[in-house]
């Protein structure tokens, strides 16, 4: 990606020379700057920075920035802002003064550039009703105005109060919950780390239930570790309400399974949340999910606190079959049996002798001594 910027410098003809030692410190120490600062923002994709040219006015790099191929390149809009968020107060790439306004990626500049969009995606735990396909429902204005009062001041924080239009969200169906997508704009020339917007919201209070990692912010994914389970629940019944996890019966159970898990892991380290995303027959199976922040647990950690737990889920009214609350131990391959090894040697020194013997034979005539061996002439006939 092309990236060009003015520096409050006077300009020598040796930077016209790519061999000269002022163009190779001098782009050395800028491609260092610019490298920590995109490997910031795009620690997974971005590569290097290589200037090609400096120009004179007072001195232009002319750069080109080094993404991972199949990865995700950020716009030419995403690449000056930036560096320009990047320059920010002092003004300064290490130690050399920048022109922030003369930030350029092909034809996207700092005066120019198009309001920022900030997408917001997640899974609401509740029941999707029809009337959430409709923007003009009274339901779903009365859902869009309790996550913009939740959202809205969390990105405010980062890009103040200069947002564009209102923001209105998408509901859909997902499995009779609510997929939820909403669209922010800001006039802003600066940019912050979708991440650190994904922490700023996982750390807030919601007025809303939603499955935490499934929250996704321009694309980038909130990080959890999930350790799912299958719980038999031994002293419940299924009915056909519970397949369906927007009913009634399915919010009663589920509530009751993640309320009384939750209890065990409440004092686990990285503990995050506890999901029941299916209830299916025998007697009772919930698909359940224990998530943690990354690298905080194992499965076996997991798995044996939940059958640590086994009596305090039963005084909180669930029955849990143990043998359900292993999970699933990848199967152990088969040894690969002595014999079978012996005859394998064995043929393979046979393929290297075999040849070496018919050669050997041939030079000698030991086939056609055999031959006359076993033939029926009278051994007279033969002059050995």
């Amino acid at each position: 990606m092309p990236l060009s910027f003015r520096m409050i410098m006077d300009f020598k003809e040796t930077l016209r020379d790519e061999k000269s030692q002022d163009f190779k410190d001098l782009s050395d120490k800028v491609s260092r700057d610019l490298d920590g600062v995109y490997i910031v923002l795009y620690p997974d994709d971005f590569v290097r920075a290589v200037v090609r040219r400096f120009r004179q006015g007072s001195v232009i790099p002319e750069v080109d920035l080094e993404f991972k191929a199949n990865s995700t390149t950020p716009s030419n809009t995403d690449i000056v802002r930036t560096l320009y968020t990047a320059l920010t107060g002092s003004g300064n790439l290490g130690n050399l003064v920048l022109d922030k306004t003369s930030i350029t990626s092909n034809t996207a500049d700092v005066n120019t550039l198009p309001p920022l969009r900030i997408v917001t995606e997640f899974l609401l735990i509740d029941r999707f009703t029809p009337g959430l396909s409709s923007s003009i429902s009274a339901e779903s204005i009365q859902l869009n105005d309790k996550i913009n009062n939740w959202l809205k001041p969390i990105l405010e924080t980062y890009y103040g109060q200069i947002m564009v239009n209102s923001a209105f969200a998408n509901f859909s169906n997902s499995d009779n919950w609510i997929q939820t997508k909403v669209e922010y704009q800001f006039s802003t020339p600066i940019i912050v780390n979708p991440r650190k917007i994904i922490d700023g919201i996982l750390a807030s209070t919601s007025p809303v239930r939603y499955v935490r990692y499934t929250l996704k912010v321009n694309e980038n994914q909130a990080q959890f570790d999930m350790v799912p389970f299958s719980l038999r629940i031994l002293n419940k019944d299924f009915s056909d309400g519970l397949s369906n996890r927007g009913s009634t019966e399915f919010k009663e159970l589920s509530t009751q399974v993640t309320t009384s898990i939750k209890k065990l892991f409440g004092n686990e380290k990285g503990f995050s949340e506890v999901y029941v995303t299916k209830l299916t027959k025998g007697s009772v199976v919930a698909s359940t999910e224990v998530t943690f922040s990354p690298g905080s647990t194992s499965p076996s950690r997991v798995s044996q606190i939940l059958l640590n737990g086994i009596p305090s889920l039963e005084t909180e009214g669930l029955k849990i079959d143990s043998t359900s609350i292993n999970p699933p131990v990848p199967s152990t391959p088969r040894p690969f049996p002595g014999f079978a090894v012996a005859i394998i040697v064995l043929c393979g020194l046979a393929i290297l002798i075999i040849p070496i013997l018919i050669i050997v034979a041939l030079k000698t005539g030991l086939f056609k001594k055999l031959a006359q061996a076993f033939s029926l002439r009278s051994p007279d006939y033969y002059d050995f």
